[in-house]
């Protein structure tokens, strides 16, 4: 029986293993792409380690191109999409869970259809209806843009963690006098906190790394987002790999930083989700 054991210790542990490399492997190539020389990037047969390492890369990116604004486009966009998101997200999801209203039905499934349709499908109406708002090619029309498209998630991935906690709090809290608002910010959402943590950094990855709907509503150079950026390094004379591989290493860092500055809240709400929703 022990040796069993540790067979499948041994075995899980190397999936594991196995599964981080086939995902970071990409990842780290890209990295040490970004800092090798240019007469090394194409080597055959490649080599993972260059002998000759060189930042001129990130030079290039950062201060010959419009790098840096596209960075700041996508941090706005993200950062702006993710807030909105939960704070309407929590409110549908309180509102769900807690209460019977008309059309309670109706809205769910409409949440539910247009998240499980690929999100090309809402690009006409939602460019057409940005179109009459006069909100194309601003970032204002990207971010609610994003935020037609993650809002389903988040109303069903919080309402996964509320339905979770007991009415029974809110009763008591609507017994003392709470009003339903103060009961949903002083009783409820502490509970689940870590639920809104891990569904804010979905919508700021998702929101991150959205190409469609950018590269369309963004028309000018100045509103365009990184991911739209790294594009425009692809030509129909040249694809300038060194580049392209320096801007994705820089587009990987917030996210690296988002999952590591919240990695305890995210692993808690995922499995919370995944056990109680």
């Amino acid at each position: 029986m022990k040796s069993r054991s540790r067979f499948d210790v041994v075995a899980h542990y190397g999936a594991a293993l196995l599964l981080v490399g086939f995902v970071a492997f990409p990842l780290a190539w890209m990295a040490i792409a970004s800092v090798t020389a240019a007469g090394q990037l194409f080597t055959s047969p490649p080599r993972l380690f260059p002998s000759e390492f060189t930042l001129d890369w990130y030079r290039s990116v950062w201060s010959a191109s419009e790098a840096p604004r596209f960075f700041m486009n996508s941090l706005v966009i993200a950062l702006a999409t993710t807030v909105a998101c939960v704070i309407i997200g929590i409110l549908s999801a309180y509102a769900t869970t807690r209460f019977e209203f008309p059309g309670k039905q109706l809205f769910l499934v409409g949440a539910l259809a247009s998240y499980v349709f690929p999100a090309i499908l809402l690009f006409l109406p939602v460019y057409l209806i940005l179109t009459g708002l006069g909100l194309t090619n601003t970032l204002v029309g990207i971010v609610v843009a994003h935020i037609v498209v993650s809002f389903p998630f988040a109303v069903w991935m919080l309402r996964s963690y509320l339905l979770a906690i007991p009415r029974e709090l809110d009763e008591a809290a609507w017994v003392d006098g709470a009003s339903y608002l103060r009961t949903l910010i002083s009783v409820v959402l502490p509970v689940c906190l870590p639920g809104v943590f891990s569904t804010a950094i979905f919508i700021f990855v998702l929101s991150w790394n959205e190409f469609l709907f950018a590269s369309v509503i963004a028309e000018s150079s100045r509103n365009k987002t990184i991911t739209v950026g790294i594009a425009e390094f692809i030509t129909a004379f040249d694809v300038r790999w060194g580049e392209i591989m320096a801007l994705g290493t820089i587009a990987t860092v917030p996210v690296v930083i988002l999952f590591i500055s919240v990695q305890r809240y995210f692993l808690k709400g995922v499995l919370e989700g995944a056990v109680k929703g």
